[in-house]
């Protein structure tokens, strides 16, 4: 190879390797300007969503705690009317297993019953009257709980007296029944006083806010059986197994994963209240404004990405004109070390 090849291969690989870095410098500027917007969008999105279920949760558990209150409530309410009932003359003190005069019973009774009855129409109550050991009842006791009771009636309604202390206890799903709930109250070894009133009236404690109509609210019991809920058809049945797994036996916490918000309380009477809400309707709004986020963040992207190709270009410009002079320089050096032309000879 000439020397004058071997120049002209020297001067070729300097401009390809002054080519290249010029490429990757504006290959470097764009691949640092596309992580930084990267970065900042996924760091706005996981903060706002993070913000976002924090609110939610929040409120949830707030919800549910005001819900628990206002079941606290409502039962203290009743228990109270339920009270009055020692106020009416002889009902604490009469005793129908025991024998006594039948005209003075038979008015005994007709007293006590005029009197529940009045009390009665105070909560528009169902049931209220007294169960006596031997069967027999005074004041309101309805054909639907006799025929659901059964012979059994005070025996079991008995047994659902729960709290030693004040004698007195909350019942329901007898018989897989959850139409009514039963407070029942002793009034001595041989009288209960029992008053009952439809589930359906705890659709006014359970008051769901239009904010959160997506949330499904549920009353359970200790053996985990739906006694309200907000979703149709559900009254009765056992607490949907997913439900289930996140609630397990706690009595109150607040729980978020990827499909459910779920908070849970325990009410006075060791019923649990459950709310859950999908995990897609609290992220809802964020999953729109991470759309956004990203569009706002491929257009940034785009224009920057334009801004650099341009400033990388003309910072890169010097090398452009570095490498033009290199082979212009070597073009000069090949015609200044050509062999000078020989003197002509004078032939004379």
């Amino acid at each position: 190879m000439t020397k004058q090849e071997l120049r002209a291969e020297k001067r070729a690989r300097a401009i390809l390797k002054l080519q290249r870095m010029r490429i990757s410098v504006i290959i470097c500027y764009a691949v640092l300007v596309v992580l930084g917007i990267f970065g900042i969008t996924i760091f706005a999105i996981t903060s706002h969503e993070r913000v976002v279920k924090a609110q939610a949760s929040a409120m949830t558990a707030s919800l549910n705690v005001q819900l628990d209150l206002n079941l606290n409530s409502f039962l203290s309410r009743m228990e109270r009317v339920g009270t009055l009932a020692f106020s009416v003359d002889d009902a604490y003190t009469y005793d129908a297993t025991k024998p006594g005069d039948e005209y003075e019973d038979i008015n005994t009774e007709k007293a006590i019953s005029d009197q529940l009855y009045k009390l009665c129409m105070l909560e528009n109550f169902v049931d209220y009257g007294i169960v006596y050991a031997n069967g027999h009842t005074v004041g309101k006791v309805s054909n639907g709980t006799t025929a659901l009771f059964g012979e059994t009636l005070y025996d079991t309604l008995a047994a659902s007296i729960s709290r030693e202390r004040t004698n007195d206890g909350w019942s329901t799903g007898y018989e897989d029944n959850y139409e009514r709930i039963y407070y029942v109250k002793r009034i001595h070894e041989n009288a209960l006083l029992v008053l009952s009133f439809y589930t359906a009236e705890l659709e006014s404690v359970f008051d769901n806010p239009e904010t959160m109509s997506d949330m499904t609210i549920r009353l359970i019991d200790n053996d985990k059986r739906i006694i309200y809920s907000s979703q149709k058809d559900e009254r009765g049945t056992a607490l949907p197994a997913d439900v289930d797994a996140r609630v397990e036996s706690l009595t109150a916490a607040a729980r978020l994963d990827g499909t459910y918000l779920t908070t849970v309380n325990t009410s006075s009477v060791g019923w649990r209240i459950i709310c859950t809400i999908p995990t897609s309707v609290i992220l809802k709004d964020s999953i729109r404004n991470r759309q956004y986020i990203f569009i706002a963040a491929a257009v940034i992207t785009l224009i920057a990405l334009v801004i650099c190709f341009v400033l990388t270009s003309r910072m890169t410009d010097p090398m452009a004109f570095i490498a033009d002079n290199f082979s212009a320089s070597d073009l000069k050096d090949d015609d200044d070390a050509a062999p000078a032309p020989a003197p002509m000879q004078d032939q004379r």
